[in-house]
């Protein structure tokens, strides 16, 4: 097992997803307007897969929830949008990566999202709802 872009245990995979090419590339005010205050139901397409129920908060929380062949796990920090790209700093969940702040582009086709990992291939689809109390 290796850690994922956002330390989630991922097994290594063969082939990585590649980002298709009609994805349209947010920017950092797109990024904070699709996230802020949303439920956002994650399928992981790299390593072993995955799914994880993510809740984006508008002042900058975030916690998830996951599960995969690897495991389960529940992860919690802060995010932002900076240089067109969503960063997240990792509070509690992963010991070994509190702390180290992420920051990878998001992507948009049709009504989903895709987030994607630093080498440019393809972590995330997500599909976004309206947030139900959570806090």
């Amino acid at each position: 097992m290796v850690a994922g872009v956002y330390g989630f245990p991922v097994a290594v995979a063969v082939a990585q997803p590649a980002l298709p090419a009609d994805a349209l590339r947010l920017t950092s005010s797109e990024i904070v307007a699709a996230f802020s205050d949303v439920r956002d139901q994650g399928e992981v397409q790299d390593g072993s897969g995955g799914v994880a129920e993510n809740h984006w908060f508008a002042d900058g929380r975030f916690r998830s929830e996951w599960r995969s062949a690897a495991g389960t796990g529940i992860v919690t920090g802060r995010w932002r949008a900076a240089g067109d790209m969503r960063c997240i700093i990792i509070g509690s969940g992963l010991p070994e990566r509190e702390g180290a702040e992420v920051c990878t582009p998001i992507y948009r086709l049709g009504d989903r999202y895709i987030s994607v990992n630093p080498s440019g291939t393809v972590h995330g689809l997500h599909t976004l709802s309206p947030m139900e109390t959570v806090r």
